[in-house]
């Protein structure tokens, strides 16, 4: 059967073969296999391909095993924005299709196993911040576990996709049991457990649009809807995305605390961003050093009891306060 190759397979085949580094090949050789067309006639050829990016993340993760085991710039993603955010799900679940409707990267996305391998980061704006999301391979994949595990150990929480077209419940459970295997943790660790890390998680069901994943999700909620946070949507309607967005905001569980010179207007373009239950002090020592030893004074409007109050050093802020520090 002929492949019939449209004109875009043989200018992204030209790029493939004129990459130099191992990870221009690997990027340039998944923008190969997303112009490929799915019918018996490219059976063969996809295949091919799929062993060729085997081999590549391969030598890619020998590379860096050579350069002593550290993370070297293909896999580290450096922190930017309020929080980050790290994807944990299985092969077509929609993670790519989330990070691309929720920021703007452009990441891979296809309807073939493994169309992420390399961390994609993005930057998704929500009201006057701004929260980075790191796209991760499936898991688990073998060539690629190692540096998605210490992704997902060093982000701030953990965004689990699980696809309502399959059954969501075995996902999640599945997908629970291997990030435990990495010695992370979505709730408390177990008695006797030690060196165990403890993450926040919000679970996005995608493709709601589906025929039965509404039924697939009210049973997953019923089943675990005590332990997560769920929101259902789809990235194909577009629908649930700001309720996605909102509770990603609340899942990583930070405050905006907007600062307020003296005898002026308040700077409400920059937010200082905090942990929830940060005091006056830890947003002092944001806005300057000196603060520290030398803050007679704040004044808050919010979170007390009337406008402009004089509140103590401890006093605990909350989302949207302004503060005017005095010296």
């Amino acid at each position: 059967m002929p492949a019939n190759l449209p004109p875009d397979y043989f200018e992204a085949e030209r790029r493939f073969k004129q990459a130099a580094t191992t990870a221009e090949k690997i990027a340039a050789l998944e923008d190969l296999m997303a112009t490929v067309p799915k019918h018996k006639g490219t059976d063969h050829l996809r295949a091919d391909l799929r062993r060729k990016l085997s081999q590549l993340n391969k030598e890619a993760q020998e590379q860096r095993r050579k350069k002593g085991g550290g993370r070297d710039s293909l896999y580290n993603v450096p922190r930017e924005g309020a929080a980050q955010v790290a994807l944990a799900g299985f092969a077509n679940s929609g993670k790519s299709s989330i990070l691309a409707n929720l920021t703007k990267a452009v990441p891979v996305i296809a309807d073939y196993p493994l169309s992420t391998v390399l961390p994609c980061p993005g930057m998704m704006p929500y009201e006057d911040i701004q929260i980075q999301l790191i796209d991760l391979p499936p898991i688990p994949n073998e060539a690629t576990d190692g540096w998605v595990s210490g992704i997902m150990r060093v982000a701030d929480a953990l965004l689990i996709v699980i696809d309502l077209a399959e059954d969501a419940d075995t996902q999640m459970e599945l997908l629970l049991d291997q990030i435990g295997k990495w010695n992370i943790r979505t709730e408390k660790p177990r008695e006797g457990e030690t060196r165990v890390l403890v993450k926040r998680a919000l679970v996005a069901a995608n493709k709601k649009d589906l025929p039965g994943a509404m039924e697939n999700f009210d049973r997953l909620r019923s089943a675990r809807g005590s332990r997560f946070p769920m929101v259902a949507l789809s990235c194909l309607k577009k629908e649930g995305l700001e309720d996605l967005k909102r509770g990603i905001f609340q899942l990583v569980s930070i405050i905006r605390v907007y600062s307020k010179p003296p005898g002026k207007d308040p700077d409400l373009s920059m937010p200082y961003t905090v942990p929830a239950g940060s005091t006056v002090m830890d947003v002092a020592e944001k806005v300057h050093k000196d603060f520290v030893t030398k803050l007679k004074y704040a004044r808050v409007w919010g979170s007390a009891k009337f406008d402009g109050m004089r509140v103590e050093r401890t006093h605990v802020l909350k989302d949207r306060d302004i503060i005017e520090l005095s010296m």
